[in-house]
């Protein structure tokens, strides 16, 4: 399973489907074949790269914005999850406030 850690200083999260506890987070400047990539894997959203994960759950669509100012830029559909509250990651391997990981073994 892969999962991507974000820094997500701006609170840029909403609830759109209180019912299936659905949430969108965005804009990231993600490519569209990477979004399409981590359908199905793992969001983490950390406020710093050395801060615990305060909000996260399973990607499980994408959409890239159409206009405005934050116009090509990735905007996740998430289903929260609540292990995904408190989770670190290695100071290594962060790039512009992502960090992704492919095929990551998932715990039984």
């Amino acid at each position: 399973m892969s999962a991507i850690h974000l820094v997500e200083r701006t609170d840029n999260v909403r609830k759109i489907d209180k019912l299936n506890n659905e949430w969108e987070s965005g804009s990231w400047p993600i490519t569209e074949a990477v979004a399409q990539k981590l359908v199905g894997g793992m969001i983490y959203l950390h406020r710093g790269k050395q801060q615990p994960s305060h909000f996260g759950g399973e990607i499980i669509s994408y959409r890239i914005e159409q206009s405005g100012a934050e116009a090509g830029l990735v905007v996740f559909k998430l289903r929260a999850d609540a292990d995904c509250k408190g989770v670190k990651t290695d100071r290594k391997g962060w790039t512009k406030d992502q960090k992704i990981f492919w095929d990551v073994p998932t715990s039984a």
